[in-house]
């Protein structure tokens, strides 16, 4: 079995390229893991291991294989769409979010968040408008890294600073 090591591109820019598609359906935990065994719905099976960091979105194709193209397709999970009605609303509904430390994607109208009943008891004590929805966990997704983030694109440095000597 062939490894996939690298994303061909979309249905749209390959269209050209294929006459029918063949869909994997992920989750979006699944999309964001980048090694794998994948098990298409017309019964094709892949071995996935692609760059670390790699999120997989709707309409990646993986392989085309005999003009059939085998892309991704967003599976319709559980969330809550979150509507915020104005700009102080957004900031206060996405601080309690990231400070829960919640998935979270972004849409050019709502949040979205995984359904948990504690976030709705927050949004409903809030008075924040949401709905909970069987739709794919999709949006732009932002991660920001801690303290401990890698160092490979800047200069070298150290997070430990010299503590002052007490004087005496």
């Amino acid at each position: 079995m062939t490894v996939i090591a690298t994303i061909l591109g979309t249905l749209a820019d390959l269209q050209n390229q294929y006459s029918e598609a063949d869909f994997v359906v992920l989750t979006a935990e699944e999309r964001l893991s980048p090694h794998g065994v994948l098990h298409s719905v017309g019964g094709r099976t892949l071995r996935v291991s692609l760059p670390r960091g790699t999120e997989l979105v709707d309409g990646d194709v993986l392989a085309i294989a005999d003009q059939v193209a085998i892309a991704v397709q967003s599976a319709p999970e559980q969330v809550l769409v979150i509507t915020p009605g104005d700009a102080l609303t957004w900031g206060i509904v996405g601080f309690q979010l990231g400070n829960l430390h919640r998935p979270v994607r972004f849409t050019q109208t709502a949040l979205l968040t995984p359904a948990d009943a504690m976030i709705a008891t927050m949004l409903e004590r809030l008075a924040v408008p949401y709905e909970q929805r069987l739709t794919p966990f999709v949006g732009r997704q932002y991660m920001f890294q801690s303290s401990s983030h890698a160092h490979s694109s800047h200069q070298p440095h150290h997070h430990d600073l010299p503590h002052p000597q007490a004087e005496t």
